[in-house]
């Protein structure tokens, strides 16, 4: 796995995800062109060039800068005129995936000297991990459900308390597998199972029981993947 590679996806999660605020999404999604866009294009570029360690990478930061506000404009576009609503998320994701990996690919290519190779790819890892775990896995989750309709897109049943209990499920799930104390996370599994067994609300135990199974399967997967990588 690429070293810059792996820190321009943590570059990625941080600018799209946890730098940018969700009344940013909100405005977004109600204008098709917004002074919003070019604001979030910049915290791409800032964390994009920062992240790589390299001063040379500054064109490579500002193409993937400029890719990104052009998918997340076409994207607004199609949300608002309600085309693939429920799967746009997805696809932008996919998109600016695929630009990010295309982008790193051609610097390198180019570029003689990788400035981020005397760190181990395993701490860079770690981080990317613990990053994914929280607000990104919450948003993927909501997506997720709302893709498959069992939640309405409007509906905020997700509340703040339980996107806390479930980022630190992850994080900490995650942390045990990385150690190899695969017995700790069963145990959390089960305390959160007898925690809701009394719940009579079948749909609201079943969408409880859904978030927690792709909580659980993004930690323990990432988890998985740490050990094959350390």
């Amino acid at each position: 796995m690429n070293v810059l590679f792996l820190f321009q996806i943590t570059a990625h999660l941080l600018a799209d995800f946890i730098f940018q605020p969700q009344w940013w999404c909100n405005l977004k999604e109600s204008k098709w062109i917004s002074k919003i866009y070019f604001y979030h294009a910049v915290v791409v570029f800032v964390c994009s060039w920062i992240l790589s360690l390299s001063f040379a990478f500054w064109w490579a930061a500002l193409l993937i800068a400029l890719s990104h506000l052009f998918v997340d404009v076409m994207k607004n576009y199609l949300f608002q005129k309600k085309i693939w609503k429920n799967k746009l998320f997805f696809i932008d994701q996919a998109i600016h995936l695929a630009a990010l990996t295309g982008i790193v690919y051609w610097f390198s290519k180019n570029q003689c000297l990788d400035s981020t190779s005397f760190i181990p790819i395993n701490w860079i890892f770690i981080i990317f991990a613990l990053i994914v775990c929280t607000k990104p896995a919450n948003i993927f989750i909501r997506k997720f459900m709302e893709a498959n309709d069992i939640i309405s897109i409007n509906e905020n049943t997700l509340l703040n308390a339980g996107r806390i209990i479930g980022s630190l499920e992850r994080v900490i799930s995650f942390i045990l597998i990385a150690f190899n104390q695969f017995a700790a996370v069963g145990f959390i599994i089960a305390a959160k199972s007898i925690l809701r067994f009394r719940d009579l609300d079948t749909a609201k135990t079943e969408y409880v029981l859904i978030g927690s199974l792709l909580s659980f399967g993004i930690a323990i997967l990432f988890g998985i993947v740490y050990q094959l990588i350390r």
